[in-house]
Order: C-alpha cells, then structure tokens, then sequence
C-alpha cells in the first residue's frame, strides 16, 4: 500500500528520468550514470509538459512516447529475469518472452498517467555526484523528487548497468522498495499457484484496461 501511495510522485518521476535517457546524443555511451539522468530527466520532463493536454486525451500517445524513448536506456531483459528470479530458469524461452512483453507493457500503462497527474519540472528532482569508479560494471545513481511544501523529498535511487550501449537502467529503488523485489515478491506466489501462463494473461488484461482520463473521455 505505502509503494502505491508513492508511487504517484516517485514513479512518475522515475520513468520522467528512465525515458528520457534514449533521448540524449549519441555521447551518452561516454557519459557518467549521473550525467545521464541529470541531462536527460529535462528533456522528458520538458517533452510530457509541452504536450500535456494532448496526452491526456490520448493516453496511447503517451504510452508510444515512453516506448520509443524508454526500452533503448532500458535493460529490460536483466529486470525480467530478476523479477521471474528461479521462474526465469523453468520458464521456456516463448514465455520468457511473452512475460517480458506483458511485463513490460503493464509497467508503462500503470505509472505513464502519472505523469500526467503532476506539473514535474527538472527542479523536482536533485540527483547526487556519481562516485563510482569508470570501470564499474554497476552502479547506484542515488536521487530525490522534491514534493510541494513541507513534505518531504522522496528517495529515488536508479540501479544501473554498463553496457556497450552505455548505462542502462534495470531497478529502481523508491524509499528502500526495489520496483524489482517488489513484483518478484507479488508475482512468485502466484506463478506457484496458477502458472507463469496464467499471470502473463492477467498482466496483459490489465494492459489492456482504460486509464481514467481514457475512459472519461470515451462518450465524448
């Protein structure tokens, strides 16, 4: 419950920085883990506010905009098998894939219209100093989204990966909830119960499921 209340501000700020890293310049192979983020939670923050009010009545073009600009600066692969964990081992590579896909799209369309929810702008989040070592194969980005008023920041760390592409997200860790653990520890009980089949039809019918501002919007 305390993940989904927070949700609303952190995630939303999260992907704001996740999505955004694909936008950079080709030099992003190059950059520090937190030049990436810093660089490029402006752009995303930027593009999702100039087009606000179109978003909003077109949830699918927001849903594209995540899916061009997230899955390049995106090691969804890794995340999917930490989140399968020893499911990952039984599951055949079709369903492998299958859950990836399901997976994947269930995440952009529970946390997209977030994003939406707030007027987030580049002085929301505060990102630390890297200080890891450039031959680091992984790494912590540690950051905080600023919230209105006295209340206070929320702790959003990005755990990253070195890849030939550059660093890559695979976890984000929100007041000390791994996203990753998070669904690992809700989606084993019920691949032992119902089947990895069972759960790939259950994330995608949630997918599939009218946001609000979609379903508002249906009669008009």
């Amino acid at each position: 419950m305390y993940l989904k209340k927070i949700s609303i501000a952190a995630i939303a700020a999260a992907f704001c920085c996740l999505s955004a890293m694909a936008a950079t310049s080709p030099s992003a192979t190059t950059l520090a883990p937190d030049q990436v983020v810093k660089q490029t939670a402006t752009q995303m923050l930027a593009a999702v506010n100039n087009q606000r009010e179109d978003l909003k009545k077109h949830p699918q073009n927001l849903y594209d905009l995540i899916g061009k600009i997230l899955l390049p600066r995106f090691d969804l692969n890794y995340a999917t098998r930490l989140v399968l964990g020893p499911y990952w081992r039984t599951a055949t590579p079709q369903q492998r894939q299958e859950f990836q896909d399901a997976f994947y799209k269930y995440l952009v369309h529970s946390y997209a219209n977030k994003l939406l929810e707030g007027n987030y702008t580049d002085r929301n989040i505060q990102v630390e100093p890297w200080r890891g070592d450039a031959e680091d194969g992984r790494t912590m980005v540690r950051s905080k989204v600023m919230r209105a008023g006295n209340a206070q920041p929320v702790q959003v760390d990005y755990a990253m990966v070195r890849t030939k592409d550059g660093w890559k997200a695979f976890d984000v860790t929100i007041e000390g909830i791994s996203y990753v653990m998070n669904y690992r520890n809700q989606f084993g009980p019920e691949i032992q119960q119902k089947g990895i089949d069972e759960l790939i039809q259950r994330l995608n019918a949630e997918s599939e499921k009218a946001p609000p501002a979609q379903a508002k919007n249906a009669g008009l």
